[in-house]
């Protein structure tokens, strides 16, 4: 894995686009906000307390703690009971909470008449025990702790900002039930107030999964895999027995196949810089390094951090960051050694040799097994690409590839023969998605397809609120007349995009004229 790793380093001569719009490593069909999509979606599907490549084995540290995935999980934690410290008091002399805590950006200058404050995560700082002080004294705090539900939110300046969007659009969500709300007297304000929180967090999880099936998933997998698994009552290969309840039951987990195989995919598509917004752009490394865990003198995040997010979606007929193509190959910033430290005695650092090392100890399926379980099950997924349904045209084409770059990796004849026969699940999903004739790297190729739509509409389908079938209006209806005589939610419109989600909280949260621009 580590002589791979090395081999992954060369960069890739992609083929130039059809039209002039993006540069040949650039990706026009997936601007970069989709990644970032893709890392949340990642935190709402799995979360251990230990990563596998660093407990070097399976145990109870690198265990699922998600127990209901695509939930919403990573954004609200266990509710305002559960997870009280993500969550803002409601009013002064009112001790309930049902927004999510947002927290003050921080101006280099003086802050503007027009500035919007609200627009970073809730940070703070807390006493170490150890009496390590990070502030500067008498001129800044350092705020440590983010008080987020998931930690890992707070991995980037770019997963912050995207989870201070969805908490904008919740809180949005609860000024709108609140203005329609009649209440009286003091119980009925009080369990208003939970009544308010489910709604609205309910809508949002419908809000979401809107997108997810109809923007997200669209993007990124083939499209044939997307129009098998994107209908009212797709086939899934890898589901429990219905009759043993095993989905009712909890008892479904997510297969290492996608969290340590598939779904890393993502790490391919980060760019090495940002547009972050009219005022800035930053290098990877920067944009990594700013959280509140690396960098806690400078949060919360000041203005050139403010993500514009017709920079990272298509909004308005401007032009995004683009994110990468799909294939062996990541961005520098993702070899840092201060932000991913070498762990054992390879002494190699960065992220790409942490993913295939984690793929090698979990004991996944082999690419060749699930290509044979599949084409049992699924003959027309594999028949459609010869990489998969002819074994010995897969080994020559990964030999090629593993030779063709000598001065990388220092593989030795033995290393290219074994990756060649069998090779790690992540690398070959990006090898698939890099081979793939008219769309090399511009979107995902079968196998890595079927393995994502497979966890994604699977989590879909086993929920009844979003699994229906109905419009996202029609379901917004029926969720709404739940906890209320009448529908509040009719302003919402059809959601199906993240460029239709920016708009719409850019409206309800009324940041239309928000410094720095929000849109």
């Amino acid at each position: 894995m580590h002589r791979l790793s090395r081999r992954m380093d060369a960069e890739i001569h992609w083929p130039p686009h059809r039209s002039g719009s993006a540069e040949h490593w650039e990706n026009p069909l997936i601007p970069s906000g989709y990644t970032y999509l893709l890392q949340f979606v990642a935190h709402d599907l799995v979360h251990s307390a230990i990563p596998l490549s660093v407990s070097g084995g399976l145990g109870a540290g690198t265990a699922n703690a998600r127990r209901a995935p695509l939930r919403l999980e990573t954004l609200f934690g266990s509710g305002p009971v559960g997870s009280p410290h993500i969550y803002a008091l409601d009013a002064p002399s009112d001790d309930r909470r049902t927004k999510l805590r947002l927290g003050r950006m921080r101006w280099k200058e003086n802050e503007p008449v027009t500035g919007c404050p609200f627009r970073d995560i809730a940070r703070t700082r807390a006493e170490n025990v150890t009496g390590i002080d990070r502030s500067i004294a008498g001129v800044r705090v350092a705020l440590t702790e983010a008080l987020v539900a998931d930690p890992r939110n707070d991995d980037h300046a770019v997963m912050s900002q995207l989870t201070a969007l969805f908490a904008l659009l919740h809180n949005a969500l609860i000024d709108l039930i609140r203005r329609q709300e009649r209440n009286s007297g003091p119980n009925g304000r009080f369990g208003a107030a939970y009544k308010r929180f489910l709604c609205a967090r309910e809508a949002v999880t419908l809000i979401y999964h809107n997108i997810l099936r109809n923007d997200l998933m669209r993007r990124v997998i083939h499209p044939e895999i997307y129009a098998a698994y994107s209908g009212p009552a797709p086939h899934f290969i890898d589901r429990p027995d219905e009759s043993s309840q095993g989905l009712a039951n909890g008892d479904w987990e997510i297969p290492f196949e996608f969290s340590h195989g598939a779904f890393r995919f993502g790490h391919a598509m980060v760019r090495h810089e940002y547009c972050i917004n009219d005022l800035s752009i930053q290098d990877l490394y920067s944009t990594l390094e700013k959280t509140s865990a690396n960098d806690p003198v400078n949060m919360p995040l000041d203005e050139t951090w403010m993500v514009q997010w017709s920079r990272f979606f298509e909004i308005n007929e401007t032009k995004p960051n683009f994110s990468r193509r799909i294939g062996p190959y990541l961005s520098d910033g993702l070899g840092n050694d201060q932000i991913f430290p070498a762990f054992d005695e390879t002494e190699r650092v960065g992220l790409l040799y942490r993913d295939l090392l984690g793929a090698g100890i979990a004991g996944m399926w082999s690419v060749d097994a699930l290509i044979a379980e599949i084409a049992t099950r699924k003959p027309q997924f594999i028949s459609m690409s010869r990489l998969l349904a002819d074994r010995a045209y897969r080994v020559s084409q990964l030999r090629d590839w593993l030779v063709a770059a000598p001065a990388y990796g220092a593989l030795k004849a033995e290393d290219i023969e074994t990756l060649s026969n069998d090779p790690p699940l992540p690398f070959f999903i990006l090898f698939e998605a890099m081979q793939q004739p008219q769309a090399e790297g511009q979107r995902l190729g079968p196998l890595g397809s079927i393995i994502v739509s497979e966890v994604i509409f699977g989590a879909l389908a086993g929920d009844p609120r979003s699994s229906g079938g109905d419009t996202l209006a029609g379901q917004l209806a029926n969720l709404s007349r739940e906890y209320y005589p009448a529908n509040f939610f009719q302003e919402i419109p059809d959601i199906s995009s993240m460029a239709q989600l920016v708009k719409f909280t850019t409206e309800i949260a009324e940041l239309q004229q928000a410094v720095p621009a929000f849109l």
